[in-house]
């Protein structure tokens, strides 16, 4: 048997790498075997999402600007306004495997395994090269409770992949003023994945940032000096994501829209101690793991550095900060913009983070004082392993007599909007291409469509000559299809396809004027006759500017990165 100390350290990197996608799919194997998808409050939604990216996929197009496969294939442009990064795993597993609960749950899995590598490769940064507390890092941080109930509980693909950036951003972050090597090109990449993943998570890690930089300007030499790398990072991170700022603005201005209203941030009156309990229960807070490593840490404080008390000190407060503790913070806070968050329970995911950093010190002041490092180490391993899954079992448990999706959905018999499993390909059909008025269904919508005219766009009525007529949409990507017959000529038709200003629109091969009807959809002049009606996207000039823009940024940086190793790596041989 080979012994770990003899093996090079790409050896040891490759084992470790093993570890974490052994471990991705142990903790996704209840999954797995359970073969059904449980909602979720957002998997309606997201499953649309993944299932419209999916079908572009197959056709050869890697980005749709609108949803024409899928959400009631009325031309959304939720990929304009909200991340798409996330769906790629998802949708490219869906695209190759037949089963769509396999695929969704293997997709998941990937998005795990990226995680733990990129928290581990942040970790053996920030601890210096000690493999076995980055390890520890990369399960206590990815395979977390709070994490899962993400994943499954409310089903946000966007939050839990931009839950994957955070070890880069707080990393990058922290270098800057703390190391000698200012890693900032890792904010700016953190930043820039967190903004093409989840806007909302966005602005929460940019809280993370201001944070450090405050604690840097008391703590940290040469502060000021040092401060330049910060703009550098957000130089860099507003040239990679000017791609998606341009798509956000071109949306935003081309009408009036219909956004989910964010209404108050309110704790719900969670008192300090239930917080604690539901924690210790693994309900949707960050878990028992993390809350009896905090309370050991908390014991073992006068041994714990400086930093690492700041650390553990962020992460209890940001925990306590969901609770009726901060019930009077947040009712300002509701008269702010920051109303935006939504749920404060979202921030839990910067508690998490901290904690976690916590946790791994307070453990390996406990390993370290015994003779036996890589069995505690291992051991740790497992009992995360073994918390998560226990928890993922609970889950499933407490919802196998969820509602199953069996039936193909209408205006008249609606799909369940929460408490619901799909266990079939049929069901998840029914989900994706039939009516749809679940979550996020009419986000980002023009508004007077969705007030006046939701149900009859949803359900392609059109109106032609004034006359309601239902009418069959055939996707393409990017756009949609009409076959449509008229007895006469210079017809109008206003057809159920959402109209935000930037299309091309064909009739029977020629290029046709459309106009915006008064249901803020597409309408066009019909010939006597058969006409098939083309409408496609067409992005401006704004927005293939800023994509240029985003993608020579990229590629300058991975240039400038691989020479630099090259040129390197070179002197080393000299």
């Amino acid at each position: 048997m080979v012994k770990l100390n003899k093996l090079s350290n790409t050896q040891k990197q490759l084992i470790a790498a093993l570890i974490c996608l052994i471990a991705s799919v142990i903790v996704m194997m209840p999954y797995f075997f359970a073969n059904s998808l449980h909602a979720g409050v957002d998997m309606s939604f997201h499953l649309n999402r993944i299932y419209d990216v999916a079908q572009n996929i197959k056709q050869g197009k890697f980005f749709s600007y609108i949803e024409t496969y899928a959400m009631n294939q009325v031309g959304t442009p939720i990929n304009m306004v909200y991340g798409i990064l996330p769906i790629y795993p998802l949708a490219i597993a869906l695209a190759v495997i037949g089963n769509p609960i396999l695929a969704i749950y293997s997709g998941w899995c990937f998005i795990v395994f990226i995680s733990m590598l990129v928290s581990y490769f942040c970790g053996l940064k920030y601890w210096n090269g000690n493999k076995k507390k980055a390890l520890i890092f990369s399960f206590i941080y990815v395979l977390s409770a709070y994490n899962f109930s993400w994943m499954f509980l409310t089903f946000d693909v966007g939050q839990t992949a931009g839950y994957v950036f955070l070890p880069l951003i707080v990393y990058g972050t922290y270098s800057i003023f703390f190391r000698e090597k200012a890693e900032w090109l890792l904010l700016a990449l953190g930043m820039t994945g967190v903004v093409y993943s989840h806007i909302l998570s966005f602005l929460m890690y940019l809280v993370v940032v201001i944070l450090i930089i405050v604690i840097a300007l008391f703590t940290a030499t040469g502060f000021w000096r040092k401060l330049k790398y910060i703009i550098y990072a957000g130089i860099v991170t507003i040239l990679m994501t000017a791609f998606y700022w341009s798509t956000l603005f071109t949306i935003y201005t081309s009408n009036h829209l219909f956004i989910t209203k964010s209404g108050t941030l309110s704790t719900a009156g969670i008192g300090l101690g239930d917080a604690i309990i539901k924690a210790l229960n693994n309900d949707e807070s960050v878990g028992a793991v993390l809350v009896i490593t905090t309370v050991i840490g908390l014991f073992l404080w006068k041994k714990q550095s400086i930093t690492n008390r700041i650390v553990g000190t962020i992460g209890i407060v940001f925990f306590v900060a969901t609770t009726s503790v901060f019930e009077g913070v947040w009712n300002f806070v509701n008269k702010t913009p920051i109303v935006v968050l939504q749920w404060t329970g979202r921030i839990l995911c910067i508690s998490n983070f901290f904690l976690a950093l916590f946790a791994v010190e307070t453990l390996w002041i406990i390993i370290t004082e015994t003779k036996y490092v890589h069995r505690w180490t291992t051991a740790i391993l497992g009992v995360v392993i073994i918390s998560l899954l226990g928890a993922s079992y609970s889950f499933l448990i407490t919802r196998a007599n969820q509602t199953v999706i069996n039936y193909k959905p209408s205006s008249e018999k609606k799909l369940p909007f929460s408490d619901y499993q799909i266990t079939s390909k049929q069901g998840f059909n029914y989900m994706v291409k039939d009516f749809n008025e679940g979550v996020g269904s009419i986000d980002y919508w023009p508004y007077t469509s969705m007030k006046k005219y939701m149900v009859e766009i949803q359900e392609h009525v059109a109106l032609i000559n004034g006359h309601r007529e239902k009418i069959t949409p055939q996707s393409i990507p990017n756009g949609i299809v009409y076959n449509i017959y008229s007895s006469k000529d210079k017809v109008s038709a206003d057809l159920p396809f959402l109209n935000y200003n930037s299309y091309t629109v064909t009739i029977n091969g020629k290029k046709v004027d459309y106009t915006k009807t008064k249901r803020n959809t597409i309408g066009v002049i019909l010939n006597k006759g058969n006409n098939k009606i083309n409408i496609v996207y067409q992005a401006s000039f704004i927005i293939k500017a800023a994509e240029t823009i985003s993608w020579l940024t990229f590629v300058v940086l991975l240039l400038f990165r691989v020479i630099k190793h090259l040129k390197k790596k070179y002197q080393k041989k000299e």
